[in-house]
């Protein structure tokens, strides 16, 4: 639109929109650029600081209960599959993992073997998946992977915004490469017990942990690990 003048005169309702539109864009990337910043780097003395805190919290802890959500993310499925349950940990190598949606299903972890609980009784299940998943999810309860530099390289961060830890897992063992390719372990920052763990998995399906309700160090019933 023209003035008396013949020059060009924009609207003031279109130079607000404009405004409202650049203001909505300045603080969207400011929100995206303060979520990126959020995990800082855990390096020289608070590293060791924290691995001597995360390495006595985990001595400490002869047992552990909690509640799970386990979400599996798949080219294979169109969403993501999810199940729940409860799960127990006895120190040093006993995992009870108990399905209770969508279908039940129990297993019972040791450093040897996994069983699934039937009407029969416990089974020996050949599976070295779950055989893995397992040994994971006990060596990631009791700290073993967390100061393991035998078998990953290991960084950490911290969550600026929580205050929780984040402990970045790169795989160097063949064994456990050939399953995962990377695993992140998020510490409470008080306790130093895991809270959430994802397991990016070598074939690019990823498997994520979230732990809620943590009873820890309070006594399981006497048939946790048996039926």
């Amino acid at each position: 639109m023209r003035d008396e003048n013949g020059e060009l005169k924009i609207e003031n309702g279109k130079m607000k929109r404009v405004g409202i539109i650049s203001l909505i864009l300045f603080c969207l990337l400011g929100f995206v650029f303060a979520q990126s910043n959020q995990e800082v780097a855990v390096t020289g003395e608070q590293r060791t600081q924290l691995v001597n805190a995360v390495s006595k919290a985990h001595k400490q802890l002869r047992t552990l209960s909690a509640n799970f959500t386990q979400e599996k993310s798949s080219a294979l499925f169109s969403e993501k599959v999810v199940q729940k349950g409860i799960f127990c940990y006895q120190s040093p190598r006993q995992l009870r993992w108990e399905y209770k949606s969508p279908k039940p299903l129990t297993m019972l972890f040791d450093d040897q073997k996994v069983s699934l609980l039937t009407d029969k009784g416990a089974i020996n299940s050949p599976n070295k998946m779950l055989n893995e998943l397992g040994k994971m999810i006990i060596n990631t309860i009791n700290g073993d992977n967390i100061c393991d530099n035998t078998n990953f390289n290991i960084s950490f961060l911290k969550n600026s915004h929580d205050g929780s830890y984040i402990a970045v897992l790169k795989p160097i063992n063949k064994r456990i490469k050939a399953n995962y390719s990377s695993i992140r372990v998020v510490l409470n920052g008080k306790d130093y017990l895991a809270e959430k763990v994802i397991l990016n998995e070598s074939n690019g399906d990823t498997t994520t942990l979230i732990f809620t309700n943590k009873k820890v160090n309070q006594t399981l019933p006497a048939n946790s690990f048996t039926k």
